[in-house]
Order: structure tokens, then sequence, then C-alpha cells
């Protein structure tokens, strides 16, 4: 109980340095913030005290603490390096790049993210994403190298996707994939990344939380002993991640589209489009070991749906469609 409510604190500081990152005004103070969010989440992932555990826990703090140095030296010295302003804004963006496990910054994320549990894979993926997101978009249109940035990380983030058998490992390339889609969102002037956000993290939240009470890590375990009600609940859960028409998450996308369409941006919204189908290739593998294969092995309980998987469900279906309203 008391570990529970220490676990608790740590949350509810990470969420207020979030806000303090998000209402702040300089650099500076986004940086104090970002410590601050750092501070708190390295003791909230310590589950164990085992090796491995340590060994994840040291490489997020090695990466994390690269990032904020470059970050603050950029802030130390942009005053006085007004000529090299667009070079100060690269290396601000790839302090933040670095931070999000973005590609080709990327080889850090789904070994540390591996073997986690759920409920810490669902925080890493969403609310520690939201201060290095604002400082990205801030950035956004002073850098020429970020549709670049997003061709990457569509591709990579789906290509290398292809063959993981580990679960962890699969949602956090998904992560690349939609961090993609979110970056090219913000290039909106209608807070269009804002929603996308929201949309995403609740989607991950419900998905975490049943894989959770499935309690399955790899793509083997998938066709464990669960009723037919919850495969299918899983199922389109799953494509609504994937974008598959016409769930809420495929209206994302397609909004998305649309502006790139209007824009001009053709060449980069036919890479992320074809991303994205090969996203759905490693979704739909999910789904037909959830759905297709039956598991042999009846000596576990069979896990049936209830109250609180099927308002997972609702969120992940009917709020998006609120929020998008």
């Amino acid at each position: 109980m008391y570990k529970m409510n220490k676990k608790k604190l740590f949350l509810f500081l990470m969420i207020i340095s979030s806000m303090m990152v998000v209402s702040s005004t300089s650099w500076l103070s986004m940086w104090v913030g970002m410590e601050i969010n750092l501070m708190m989440n390295i003791p909230f992932l310590f589950t164990n005290k085992s090796k491995e555990m340590s060994e994840k826990i040291m490489i997020y703090f090695l990466i994390q603490v690269m990032g904020s140095t470059l970050m603050l030296t950029v802030i130390t010295t942009k005053n006085f390096c007004l000529e090299y302003k667009n070079l100060m804004n690269l290396i601000l963006s790839m302090s933040m790049m670095i931070k999000l496990g973005i590609p080709p910054f990327h080889l850090w994320m789904p070994e540390m993210l591996n073997k986690l549990n759920w409920n810490i894979m669902m925080v890493m993926m969403t609310l520690q994403k939201i201060n290095p997101l604002v400082m990205m978009v801030q950035l956004m249109s002073q850098n020429s190298i970020m549709p670049t940035i997003m061709i990457t990380s569509a591709s990579l983030g789906s290509i290398m996707g292809m063959n993981q058998l580990s679960l962890n490992k699969l949602m956090a390339f998904s992560s690349m994939n939609h961090m993609s889609w979110i970056m090219m969102s913000s290039f909106m002037m209608n807070n269009m990344w804002i929603k996308y956000f929201i949309i995403y993290s609740l989607i991950n939240y419900s998905l975490c939380y049943t894989l959770n009470k499935m309690n399955v890590f790899y793509m083997n375990q998938m066709s464990t002993n669960t009723d037919m009600k919850t495969k299918i609940m899983f199922s389109l859960m799953m494509m609504n991640l994937g974008g598959f028409p016409p769930m809420p998450g495929f209206m994302l996308k397609w909004m998305v589209m649309e502006w790139m369409a209007n824009s001009g941006f053709m060449t980069i919204m036919t890479i992320m489009l074809a991303s994205s189908m090969i996203t759905l290739v490693f979704y739909l593998r999910m789904m037909y070991m959830n759905t297709m294969v039956s598991s042999l092995n009846f000596k576990f309980k069979m896990i049936k749906m209830n109250k609180n998987m099927f308002l997972m469900f609702i969120m992940n279906m009917v709020m998006p469609m609120m929020i998008l309203i």
C-alpha cells in the first residue's frame, strides 16, 4: 500500500511538471520542468530491484541527460550566436528527438521499453512525450529538416516493427510512426496535433489496460484463452490504433492527409500513407493470433470481458469521436 501511494505521488508530480512546461514562457523554465519530470520518472520506473531493471533505468537516465545537456547548451548560448540561429534551432530539435526516441535517435527506446509492465508502458508512451512535443511544435516551422525527420520516423517505425515478436517493442515502433503524424499535424494552424495526441493517448491507454488484463507480452501469447467478446473488442481496438476505416483513428489521419494534399505535401503524404499500411500488417498479425488461433493449453483460466474492459473499449471507440466533433 505504501509503495502504491509513492507511485501515485511520483505520477502526480510528473503531471504537475508537464503542466509547468506547457505553461512556461521561457526556454529555461521549460528545461527546469523537464528535469523535474525526469527526476520523478526514475523512481516511478522502478518495479523491482533486478539487474535488468537497473540497466534499463541507467540507459534511460543517460539518454535523457544527453538530451537535457544539449538543450541547456543551446539555451545558454543562443543569444550569443545569433548568426547561427538556424543551427541552434536544429540542435535544440535534435535534443527533443533524443528524448522522444525519434529516428535516427531511436535505438534506446525499444530496448528500454522491452519487458516493462503495461502500466509503465502507458505512461512512457503518453505522459512522457508531452514535454518534448511541446518544444518540438514551437520549433517546427523554423527547421527545414523536419519533413525529412517525419519521413524517416514513419518509415523506420513501420519497417522495424515487422519482425518483432515482443509486444512492447512493437508498441514502441508504432509510437514512432504515430509521432510522424503528430509532427505533421503540428504544421496545421488549428491545434490539430493536440487532438491527435489526446486521441492517441486514449487509444494507447485502453490498449495497455486490455493487454495488462490479458497478461501477454509476446506475439505467441496472443492466442490466450479469451472469450469471443474480448477477442472482437481487442481486434476493433487494434484497427482503431492502425487507422483502419471507418474507425476514429482513420478520421484523424484523413484530416491530416487532406491538409497535406491541399498544402502540396504530396510526396510526404504518399510515404507516410504507405508506412501506415505497413504498420497495419503487424496489427493484423496480432488480430489474427488473437482471433483465429486457439490455444490448446487449458490450464490457465479463461479471460472474460469485464466491466472495466468494456469501459476501455468505449474510451477507445467513442471518446475520440467526441473530441473530433
